[in-house]
């Protein structure tokens, strides 16, 4: 038995620190983001909503199964104390023949709190899937004696 997928669907998405697009359409990913260690911050002064780093990442993604013609193509990052700002969806034409298209989008992510930082990847309005990373904060080690 087989399972054809109808209607569009998420190949992959993931995030990394770079990409590099090679001879024949190859695609190189460099520093795939799962987890992003950061140190933990000092304590706030009833201020929750400061950031308290950027990350940079690639958000590489493809989308395969859409029908010819214009489409609605939206990526929304969704993160802890942050939030949720949707862009305007990009409009992309989908030219018969075409069986995958894949993007690069580069983001610059605040940091607010530690937690899971998803990009939602949005097709004609309807959610396709996400990547994700998540954020921790890691004790610095001072040496001093704690008490």
């Amino acid at each position: 038995m087989t399972t054809e997928k109808v209607g569009p669907y998420l190949k992959y998405a993931l995030f990394c620190r770079d990409t590099e697009e090679g001879p024949g359409d190859e695609l190189a990913l460099k520093g795939v983001i799962d987890l992003v260690d950061l140190p933990e911050p000092v304590e706030a002064s009833g201020e929750d909503q400061r950031v308290l780093a950027e990350v940079d990442v690639n958000l590489v993604f493809c989308i395969s199964g859409a029908s010819p013609g214009p489409h609605h193509l939206l990526v929304a990052i969704k993160a802890p104390g942050a939030p949720l700002d949707l862009p305007p969806p990009q409009r992309i034409d989908w030219e018969e023949g075409i069986i995958f298209q894949r993007w690069i989008k580069v983001f610059r992510i605040p940091v607010q709190r530690s937690g899971l930082h998803v990009a939602a990847i949005l097709f004609d309005g309807a959610p396709l899937g996400e990547a994700s990373f998540l954020v921790r904060f890691i004790g610095t080690d001072t040496g001093a004696d704690p008490e």
